[in-house]
């Protein structure tokens, strides 16, 4: 683990800035000198997770770069959005940086303090992210976070189940298809492939719909909204195949028909299911203490990909960003810099002294192909960059969240086979045309 003094000693380091996309003569943090907040403190509120947790117990080396004291405030996941707006137009400005998840961001906005001129200031370049992470922290073209938490999607797999049956990792949705059969042949109690189309749980039924329809060529909308392309044939025919794990090749858990997220990782921790596409973060989950199944068995490799295609999955993060109503908005900027360093997430990624704190996040391009990080993380950071190569995000969009939910509820019923795929999407585009007409993005 870097200690303190040595955190301070790379922070100084100017080839550790130019490496990590910082002007040259900038500290790694581009901290000011001579501690000009000293004495203030700044609030922070953010969901739990263990990566702010290994962030708490190096609060004192910020504090003594510094001078100010952070305080982390946890929120549950679930009321992080709900609390933040609640501030807000209470006009309070008890909170001075707050975590959001990305696609929140169209709708928060107003509550948010752009951040570009003070990047441009401080010389911090927002292209040392991966793009899914970059666009998930602007908002028509306006930086408002930095992406100090972030989620690729990627593929785990039973290795033993796999060396049985004599197949390899799929790298495209066909050879998911194939391999899942070929486990099931080999393994009648054992399902191919968990997925989840169920509703209720955040959207997730669409995380996997949009790798399938951005893969063959689709997409939601229009770059302008004024158009749904969902209906489009390719869209159409890539739902299909989607839907066609569970309703043709038969390779995904019957179960799959209304699981959530997490019911399709417990199908796999629980020895169920030999597949389940996820976000990374679920690799702890699966070879953790409550998983069946034992680390070795448990393997990981890029999102699969339509043959032919360039790679495509969906990527989620969670930026930090200064609040519009905070009163210490300079300080709560220092904190963002030291908070958004390579140095911080390397050093928390790589160290495992504790359970409670330990964690793979981290955000930027070249944190993922470091070779500590990988070492003491088994490779799966290294394997996680390749499904980031061609990820995407959400629309950007105020309405998304009840477009989303149309969506959501429409993939669910078409899970069933209760009606065809295009009749269904083409309702869901007409409930969502009168969300988007009322908006003033489509014209009466």
């Amino acid at each position: 683990m870097i200690s303190r003094r040595n955190f301070t000693q790379l922070g100084l380091a100017s080839s550790m800035a130019a490496a990590f996309g910082l002007s040259p003569g900038r500290t790694a943090a581009a901290l000011l000198e001579g501690k000009p907040f000293a004495g203030t403190t700044i609030n922070v509120m953010l969901p739990q997770s263990s990566q702010f947790r290994a962030h708490e117990r190096r609060l004192s080396a910020f504090e003594e770069l510094t001078g100010i004291k952070a305080v982390y405030t946890y929120v549950p996941y679930g009321q992080v959005r709900d609390k933040i707006t609640t501030e807000a137009v209470a006009g309070s400005s008890e909170y001075d940086v707050v975590c959001y998840q990305d696609t929140w961001g169209p709708s928060l906005s107003i509550y948010l303090q752009p951040l570009d001129e003070m990047l441009k200031r401080d010389g911090i370049d927002m292209d040392r992210y991966p793009q899914a992470y970059k666009l998930g922290s602007q908002i028509d073209g306006v930086t408002y976070g930095l992406p100090v938490r972030g989620h690729p999607q990627m593929l785990f797999y039973r290795k033993d189940l796999f060396e049985a049956a004599g197949v390899k990792p799929p790298t495209t949705w066909d050879e998911v298809a194939a391999a899942g059969a070929a486990i099931q042949s080999a393994n009648p109690d054992v399902s191919g492939v968990a997925m989840y189309y169920g509703k209720g749980n955040g959207q997730q039924n669409l995380f996997l719909w949009l790798n399938h329809l951005w893969g063959k060529g689709g997409d939601i909308f229009s770059p302008d909204f004024k158009e749904s392309r969902f209906t489009d044939p390719a869209a159409v025919e890539a739902t299909q195949m989607y839907l066609d794990l569970l309703l043709k090749q038969k390779v995904a858990a019957p179960g799959s028909v209304q699981f959530v997220e997490g019911d399709a990782v417990n199908s796999v921790s629980q020895g169920k299911s030999a597949m389940v596409m996820v976000w990374w973060w679920v690799y702890s989950v699966l070879t953790g203490e409550k998983s069946t199944l034992k680390p070795e068995q448990v393997g990981f490799a890029p999102m699969p990909q339509f043959a032919g295609s360039t790679p495509v999955s969906y990527a989620l993060s969670l930026p930090f960003a200064v609040s519009s109503l905070s009163q210490k908005k300079d300080a709560a900027w220092e904190f963002m810099k030291w908070v958004s360093t390579p140095e911080l997430e390397i050093e928390c990624a790589i160290d495992k002294s504790d359970p409670k704190t330990s964690d793979i996040v981290v955000t930027h391009s070249k944190s993922f192909l470091d070779e500590k990080v990988n070492k003491a993380n088994h490779g799966l950071h290294k394997v996680a960059a390749q499904s980031l190569e061609g990820s995407r995000i959400m629309p950007q969009l105020k309405e998304w969240p009840q477009i989303a939910v149309t969506l959501e509820n429409m993939i669910s019923e078409l899970a069933t086979g209760s009606r065809p795929v295009k009749d269904g999407l083409d309702q869901a585009a007409q409930d969502i045309d009168r969300i988007l007409r009322r908006a003033g993005y489509r014209k009466s």
